[in-house]
């Protein structure tokens, strides 16, 4: 696909990414029925913070976001990324810089506040980039120029430029959800845990913060028919914790642990299904490129020399994901399959040496969950052998997501796992100049960089914008501020009475679980 040649119209149509790297094991034991037809108990590894879909931060926020707002079009659950139509009746690309919809008429608000309309969409897309807004996924929407209103169900998204993305990391992803403009404006232009009104398949029930979220299905939804009259989410942190929940009766699906695996592969509780997927998230030690320690480029390889992947691969995780190569995962545009060098100490050390560096302290912040601190350990070990210093700071994850804000450039090495959809645009756009200290935590400063992604976006043929990609992960290896350790897989535990909707990449997609 390259050049004028991307026009796209979708009826009832999908359109398929390469998914060749999509794998999932199933593991099938005997029968139990805890879970009753009309009610379903999900766990998530966190509690939501935020629902305003400019603001979200977390897999809980839009887990949450993907249940409570219609989005014109939506990413099918299933083994491949496809999409399908969702609030839209019909969508259609007539140019690269046109985007007709119309709307399903009957779509309603929460609360009294109405139908969706036209206006609705108008202001959901356009406040992104609106300034004042200062959201920090504005490079969803960046080369919008205005959503024109034709009608009550009809309307234009009018682009600036060309934009790659916007049918894998906008309009099916959280930047694709539709905020009540009545609603929104009441309280302020944004929201955390109060939209006001929402027009999804559920709506919010009840909530007791980091206890549980209940919801029941929207009575104004036009939409299939959801699966369930209750779903309870509880938000459980430790996966160890959750696994003993699951197994208990508690819960009907959770993510598990990596290092679970192999011993669910043996023996699964009575009912259980086990389901392993790869996913384009990816797992990486930052080192802060702004810090005064680690500001020599020379100390900041040296770290990356002195690190054993595969020893975390093998004790954080079991050896069940394999070492990734760089930030983009296998499957997607920009890959590269080219793994960095092998563990070298003495070279690490003849760094250093070269740096005039020695007795050198670190800090290293990392979740307080067990394959992290395993990990850290590991990185602890390694560095220790090359004569650093290094002290983990063990953090929750309300303390461990502000981290950056709260420190800035004092903060040193982070121990990371960033989310992503099928685009490679979604995971560059974190590391931009302007993201430093938002999303950058490498501080990472690069013009090219900026350049690149921002060329990438507007690029139509997939060839050079592979090559593109590619480059911009030479330059972040360049910049000594990225260990890439793998694309963690999604590992999720569910109960055989449930029909689960899961995204290609494991994630929870509410609106279509069953029960069987």
């Amino acid at each position: 696909m390259s050049g004028n040649k991307m026009i796209r119209k979708i009826e009832s149509v999908s359109m398929r990414l390469v998914t060749a790297f999509i794998l999932s094991f199933v593991f099938l034991t005997g029968t139990i029925n805890i879970v009753r037809s009309d009610e379903l108990n999900v766990r998530l590894g966190e509690d939501f913070t935020t629902l305003d879909p400019a603001f979200w931060q977390s897999g809980a926020d839009l887990t949450m976001i993907n249940v409570l707002f219609p989005k014109l079009i939506e990413f099918k659950s299933g083994s491949d990324w496809e999409y399908e139509l969702q609030a839209a009746e019909s969508i259609e690309q007539v140019d690269e810089l046109t985007i007709k919809f119309t709307l399903k008429p009957g779509l309603m608000w929460t609360d009294g506040y109405g139908e969706v309309t036209t206006e609705d969409v108008k202001y959901s897309y356009e406040r992104y980039i609106d300034p004042e807004l200062a959201s920090p996924i504005i490079g969803d929407w960046l080369p919008l120029k205005e959503v024109e209103i034709v009608d009550k169900y009809s309307g234009i998204i009018h682009l600036k430029e060309p934009f790659a993305p916007i049918w894998w990391s906008t309009l099916p992803y959280s930047s694709g959800a539709i905020v009540s403009k009545k609603a929104t404006e009441e309280a302020g232009g944004k929201f955390t845990t109060d939209p006001g009104a929402t027009a999804g398949a559920y709506k919010i029930e009840s909530w007791t913060p980091r206890e549980k979220t209940v919801l029941v299905p929207h009575d104004g939804w036009n939409g299939p028919e959801v699966g369930f009259d209750k779903i309870t989410i509880y938000p459980i942190q430790e996966p160890k914790s959750a696994e003993i929940a699951f197994e208990a009766g508690e819960i009907d699906i959770t993510e598990i642990s990596i290092g679970s695996v192999p011993n669910y592969r043996e023996s699964l509780p009575a009912g259980g299904v086990l389901d392993v997927r790869p996913t384009a998230d990816y797992t990486f030690l930052g080192i802060n490129i702004a810090n005064e320690k680690l500001s020599d480029v020379r100390v900041r390889q040296a770290i990356k020399m002195a690190i054993d992947i595969d020893a975390i691969l093998q004790g954080a995780y079991f050896g069940v994901p394999e070492q990734a190569s760089g930030l983009v995962a296998p499957g997607l545009v920009g890959y590269t399959g080219i793994m960095p060098g092998a563990r070298d100490v003495q070279g690490a050390k003849a760094l250093l040496d070269d740096a005039g560096v020695s007795n050198l302290s670190l800090e290293l912040d990392v979740l307080n969950t067990a394959e992290f601190i395993t990990a850290a350990q590991i990185i602890q070990a390694n560095l220790g052998e090359i004569g650093i210093n290094l002290q983990i700071n063990q953090l929750d994850s309300g303390a461990f997501w502000n981290v950056a804000a709260d420190r800035k450039e004092d903060l040193q090495l982070t121990l990371n796992n960033y989310t992503s959809p099928p685009d490679p645009s979604w995971s560059t756009q974190w590391f931009l100049r302007d993201q430093k200290g938002i999303w950058n935590w490498v501080w990472l400063d690069s013009e090219d960089f900026d350049n690149l992604h921002f060329a990438a976006l507007k690029e139509t043929d997939m060839n050079k914008r592979s090559d593109m990609y590619v480059d911009m992960q030479k330059v972040m290896d360049e910049s000594g501020g990225f260990l890439f350790i793998m694309h963690p897989p999604s590992v999720i535990i569910y109960r055989d009475t449930i029909n689960p909707g899961l995204y290609p990449n494991g994630g929870l997609k509410l609106t279509d679980f069953k029960a069987n």
